[in-house]
């Protein structure tokens, strides 16, 4: 709703002369801003030298959130997911494998996708070896295969480099058919030339690299002589900084811990290849059957020990925990399981300044089956596990969701307000406030960053929402961030809160005066003081409560419709129940009330006020427009009903827009006459399945003439005019899929 409201400027011009189309070249609709995690998340990846975090989604988006809240949304020529998502650390690329195979390179500096590489088999496994930028890829065959990132084209070019399956799973290999790789990693020692595989059966090969030969093949013989149940491996990763210890985890919920031997005498061993390697068996005191472990994650704490994270879940359980592990030994310390209300589908460790204090913070974040992200503090997991080894008590870690600063009330209707000063932008000023902004990640107290009234008069784009919480709030709209200027919470006569939900909103700027209706039926007129300042909004720079005026008035059914013309002494509002309430400004006093009729249940859709000039005739006229999409027209001053059969179309449909529109005979959809110096009015009306221009002298008249019709591809949910640099007009539709349309 938010977003879709801010497509409508409110400055509207009234009794305009004639207008133009608008063209496709006077247009570049384009995202200018994205703020916030956007639905659907999947994927994370983190580059801790730049410290971007990445947040792949399931339609083809990546968005990035770095330092002093800079982001940026990434969209892929095909809108499908990534399953596999990794930097190049410090080299500002990111490297995204979606599920048609194709690996994506990106440039993170100027969010452009500088390469596709198609794959002709399924990616399983996919690293980026850090320092290097050599990338391993397995396939569902059991092949690997290698290439380099070449970081100065933005490209991976081919190596003529693969470890065939028949050569990696041993000469038992699985009757030629192959098992597909889950794992594929270097050992994590700067002198090793060794590649660990780990296959989707729980066989592990070590590799070299240099002499293209296995120097061990484990894990088949285990599981094969015990004549268990077989068990897939869900997920794995390095168990130690020294490459000697490999974490495992199973579909059954198991974990082994393999320890690796000296890899340098192994070499010189006649029966290495053959050699098993011990296994323990890590007791996790966790007795859910069926909870496959989905991913591990390593992250040394010392020299000596570090934290395992395990991630598992099922249908119908899940799981998230953390052990201590020695280096030194394969005994488990101590283990914490995060209170968390959904499983988790992805992790990272996020190091970065949380605002005001400049002081580094590490989180965990946690990408939930939802798609919200959920952060721990890691200090307050590394306090948990230090006091679970005492006798103190541990407290569980706290934790927090992401949550955008403005949207915690829920937005229900908005208003975007332009200011006619042509003032550049102060762009030094407004880095500096998006810098105060709280960072999205940090889990210190979100409290509202406001704009400084000292600098009201720069502020050149005006928002102002209507909250489900009854509250009414102004944003300085002139960058991307939105900031709060104040907030106004509306009482009842008695001083105590009206949490009724703001359903419509009307500002007139040149008066000062705003018109708030809400769900209980209440009509508020809040008219701001004027100092003698030539910015317009200066208005908002007094104390709040102290720099306006407010006055009510109880109607019937809740409020759906508001209007009013600039500097008028009435407006008119519009209810649920189909009545029209024309109300003078000054004392909130009722001029005059109309009860419309409706074809089917539903209210008042929009109100307008219009001069109508017809040879020489000029007659002040109070356009409305039902939610059936039913057309009355009314006299402003009296409230008569001037067309007796309103206008409607065959059937009765959601009305989403109704404009009135002055148009020369030649600008006219459809017309041959060329005479300038006519003007005909139109009503423009958009409902969720067709555009209509109906002429408004003919429905004056009870007639219905329609001068064009154009059936949507789709269904409308929301529609706007836009105005371009003169008077050329054009309408945004947005429809129930996303798209939008500009025509």
């Amino acid at each position: 709703m938010f977003v879709k409201k801010l497509v409508e400027k409110a400055s509207k011009k009234q009794h305009s002369g004639g207008i133009g189309g608008l063209r496709a070249e006077d247009v570049s609709p384009r995202l200018a801003f994205h703020y916030g995690v956007p639905a659907d998340a999947a994927l994370l990846a983190y580059d801790p030298l730049l410290h971007v975090l990445a947040v792949a989604t399931r339609n083809g988006q990546i968005k990035l959130l770095g330092r002093d809240n800079t982001q940026a949304l990434l969209q892929s020529p095909s809108p499908i997911p990534s399953k596999f998502l990794q930097f190049a650390d410090g080299q500002g690329v990111l490297l995204s494998v979606n599920t048609q195979n194709q690996i994506e390179v990106w440039d993170i500096d100027t969010k452009r996708l500088c390469y596709l590489h198609p794959f002709e088999k399924q990616i399983t496994a996919f690293t980026v070896l850090q320092k290097s930028f050599y990338i391993y890829a397995g396939d569902s065959f059991g092949n690997v295969s290698l290439f380099k990132l070449d970081l100065g084209q933005r490209c991976l070019v081919d190596l003529p480099y693969c470890i065939p399956f028949a050569e990696s799973y041993g000469s038992t290999g699985n009757g030629g058919n192959g098992v597909e790789i889950v794992f594929v990693s270097p050992q994590p020692l700067a002198e090793s030339n060794r590649l660990l595989i780990i296959f989707r059966d729980g066989v592990m090969t070590l590799w070299d690299i240099k002499a293209s030969k296995v120097v061990f093949v484990s894990g088949r013989t285990t599981q094969q002589q015990s004549h268990q149940e077989e068990k897939n491996v869900t997920s794995s990763c390095w168990a130690c900084s020294k490459g000697s210890k490999v974490a495992i985890g199973y579909d059954s919920g198991d974990i082994y811990l393999w320890a690796i031997p000296d890899i340098f005498s192994a070499e010189n061993s006649s029966s290495s290849s053959n050699q098993n390697l011990p296994l323990q068996r890590l007791n996790l005191g966790y007795k859910l059957d069926k909870v496959p472990i989905i991913s591990l994650r390593w992250v040394p704490t010392d020299g000596k020990s570090g934290r395992l994270y395990i991630n598992g879940f099922s249908e119908h359980a899940y799981l998230y925990q953390v052990l201590i592990l020695n280096e030194e030994s394969e005994s488990r310390i101590v283990k914490m399981v995060l209170p968390l209300t959904e499983a988790c589908q992805g992790m990272e460790f996020v190091t970065g300044l949380s605002d005001p204090n400049k002081q580094r913070q590490t989180v965990l974040v946690l990408l939930l089956k939802s798609g919200q992200i959920c952060l721990c503090d890691d200090s307050e997991i590394e306090r948990y596990l230090l006091q679970s080894q005492s006798r103190s008590p541990p407290t569980l870690p706290s934790h927090s969701f992401v949550k955008q600063p403005y949207g915690d009330s829920g937005i229900n209707v908005a208003k975007f307000y332009t200011s006619d000063r042509t003032a550049t932008a102060n762009e030094d000023y407004f880095s500096t406030l998006a810098s105060k902004y709280p960072w999205l990640l940090s889990m210190k107290d979100k409290g509202q960053i406001s704009a400084s009234l000292s600098n009201i008069h720069k502020t050149r784009n005006l928002c102002i929402t209507g909250h489900m919480d009854g509250t009414i709030s102004f944003w300085d709209a002139s960058c991307p961030l939105l900031l709060q200027i104040f907030m106004i919470k509306q009482q009842h006569e008695d001083n105590t809160s009206s949490r009724a939900r703001i359903t419509s909103l009307q500002f007139d700027m040149s008066s000062s005066i705003l018109i708030s209706g809400d769900q209980g039926g209440t009509v508020r007129v809040i008219t701001f003081k004027k100092d003698s300042s030539d910015n317009i909004l200066s208005i908002l720079q007094g104390k709040q409560g102290d720099n306006y005026d407010a006055r009510s008035i109880k109607l019937k059914g809740a409020v759906t419709s508001t209007s009013m013309i600039s500097n008028s002494k009435h407006f008119a509002v519009g209810t649920e129940k189909g009545i029209v309430s024309v109300i003078k400004v000054d004392d909130a006093t009722i001029l005059y009330q109309k009860q419309l009729e409706c074809r089917v249940s539903g209210g008042i859709a929009s109100l307008q006020f219009e001069l109508y000039s017809h040879n020489g005739y000029d007659k002040d006229l109070l356009i409305v427009g039902m939610e059936d999409s039913s057309i009355c027209i009314l006299e402003e001053e009296t409230g008569k009903l001037l067309n007796a059969n309103p206008v409607q179309t065959n059937r009765p449909t959601r009305a989403l827009l109704l404009q009135t529109l002055e148009l020369s005979p030649n600008e006219a959809p459809g017309s041959d006459n060329h005479d300038t110096a006519l003007k005909e009015s139109l009503l423009l009306l958009c409902t969720e399945d067709a555009i209509r221009l109906f002429s408004l002298s003919h429905a004056i008249q009870g007639m219905k003439k329609i001068t064009n019709k154009k059936k949507l591809n789709g269904s409308c949910c929301f529609a706007s005019v836009i105005h371009g640099a003169s008077s050329e007009i054009g309408i945004v539709l947005v429809f129930s899929n996303g798209k939008v349309e500009t025509r």
